[in-house]
Parts: structure tokens; C-alpha cells; sequence
């Protein structure tokens, strides 16, 4: 999972990486305008590669319809206020370090961070009560496979908000329809889709009261395999 500073980190070291090679050209007026330029024009491209980049960051980290994925859009697109390409290009990296800054300040929020903490505390809070509940031998392990279900759906569907994906009109909010969207978006494997799948099942069973066959051992199994799920769907979160 990346925390906060890792994604300002990150902003800061894109932004230098749009601005750092760039010249100012006075104009010839006087009038105190100008444009930035590439000294070297054949790596042009690759800045505007990382113009792109910066777009996308934003996109995904401050909102696609957010002020500032919108302005460095307009930004780039009117080379600077007309000016020149590579005008446009520092200016995105000028709408980056202002993003951050608005972070830092509290003004504004990174897309997903909420659902990261939900992420973080399901792993502790909520698999922290599957282990007591497994430890005390008077309650039905029932009980714990029940919660580990509930933990899963609990951080897919946090996943999924902090991925910008929405379930179809068709589709109920359930641990399966959760999986079901993020194995179509390629981010999670076939196999930990049938991972998910079957805990969901074990899950279903045990909370209709079909007992037969949930024992402390396989619950304690459960409990395993649902660590390991949680801790693939942190690394997931950026």
C-alpha cells in the first residue's frame, strides 16, 4: 500500500522531471514574455511522455473531473497561454507541486486515501477479532469464517473506490460481484479470483447455517488464506 508521502514524493519528483531541463527564451519585445524551451530538441518527446504521465498521476490520484486534472489539461493543450510546447509541459508541473501543497495543507485529499485506511484497519481490527474468535473455543468457527467474509467484501469494495470503478446497475454490492468487476479490469488473477470465490462460498454457507462441514481447522485455514488475499489487495491500492 503507498502511503500519502510516497505519492507527494512521487508528484514532487515528476514535477522536477517536467521542469528541470528547461530554458527560458525572452521575447523580443520586451514586455517581460517569453517561452521555455528544450535545449535539446530531441528530447522532446520524452517530455511530453512525461507530461502525459503527470495528466494521468492526476487523473487518478486528485480525480478525473477535479480542478486540477482539468487545469493541466487546459494548460498543456494551450502550450502555456500559447506560448510553446514545452511551456504547457512545465506549466502541468506547476499544477502538480500546487496539488501537493494543497495535500500537505489539508485542502485537498488523494483520490483513494480513505479506502486505504479502511484497508489498513480491516487487516488489524477486523482479522485481529477472527483470531480471538478462533481462540476461544466456545464460540462456532461459524463465527470467524462470517467475519472473514465480511473483511474481504470490506476491502474490495475499498479497492474499487480507490480505483474509480463502479459496479453495473445490474450488480447487487456482494463479495462476488466485487471480485467479478476487478478480475474484467485485469486486476486481480484468475487464480485469486477462485480464491475469492471460494471463500465467498465458504462464507455463504456458514452464515445460512450450513455447519456441517465448517470445522476450527478449516476456518483456521480460512483465516490464512484471507491474510494472504488482504495483503494482495494492499499492494493493489495504488
Amino acid at each position: 500500500m503507498h502511503k500519502q508521502e510516497d505519492v507527494l514524493s512521487y508528484a514532487r519528483a515528476l514535477a522536477e522531471a517536467l521542469q528541470e531541463s528547461l530554458v527560458w527564451t525572452p521575447g523580443r519585445n520586451g514586455d517581460g514574455r517569453g517561452w521555455w524551451k528544450m535545449p535539446d530538441q530531441r528530447q522532446l518527446p520524452t517530455l511530453m511522455a512525461n507530461a502525459f504521465a503527470g495528466m494521468e498521476f492526476l487523473r487518478q490520484y486528485a480525480g478525473p473531473d477535479s480542478f486540477w486534472t482539468l487545469r493541466a489539461v487546459e494548460v498543456y493543450q494551450s502550450k502555456g497561454d500559447n506560448q510553446s510546447t514545452e511551456s504547457g509541459v512545465r506549466a502541468v508541473g506547476d499544477v502538480l507541486l500546487t496539488w501537493v501543497r494543497q495535500v500537505e495543507a489539508g485542502v485537498s485529499e488523494i483520490v483513494g486515501a480513505r479506502a486505504w485506511s479502511e484497508v489498513g484497519l480491516i487487516s488489524t481490527d477486523m482479522m485481529g477479532q477472527v483470531r480471538r474468535l478462533l481462540d476461544d473455543k466456545q464460540t462456532h468457527p461459524a463465527a470467524a469464517i462470517v467475519l472473514c467474509g465480511a473483511a474481504l467484501e470490506s476491502a474490495l469494495r475499498a479497492l474499487i473506490e480507490a480505483r474509480g470503478l463502479e459496479l453495473t446497475e445490474r450488480d447487487r454490492p456482494s463479495l462476488s460481484a466485487y471480485t467479478r468487476l476487478l478480475r474484467k479490469e485485469e486486476l486481480i488473477t484468475k487464480q485469486e479470483a477462485k480464491d475469492l470465490e471460494q471463500v465467498g462460498g465458504l462464507r455463504n454457507a456458514a452464515a445460512h447455517g450450513q455447519f456441517d462441514e465448517l470445522s476450527r481447522e478449516r476456518a483456521g485455514l480460512m483465516e490464512q488464506q484471507t491474510n494472504l488475499l488482504l495483503s494482495r489487495i494492499s499492494e493493489l491500492q495504488l
